[in-house]
C-alpha cells in the first residue's frame, strides 16, 4: 500500500489567501496615508 498524505501535501497551492492580501493591501494603504503620498480623506 502506498502513503498519498505527502504527495498530497506537496500540491497545496502555495499562492497567498484572500485575506492575506486584503490585510497587505490595507497595511500599505495605511502606511501610504501616514508618510503623505496619499492625502487623507476628512470622512
Amino acid at each position: 500500500m502506498r502513503n498519498d498524505n505527502s504527495t498530497s501535501a506537496a500540491k497545496t497551492n502555495p499562492r497567498l489567501s484572500l485575506d492575506t492580501w486584503a490585510v497587505l493591501i490595507a497595511l500599505a494603504a495605511a502606511i501610504l496615508i501616514r508618510a503623505g503620498v496619499i492625502h487623507r480623506i476628512p470622512w
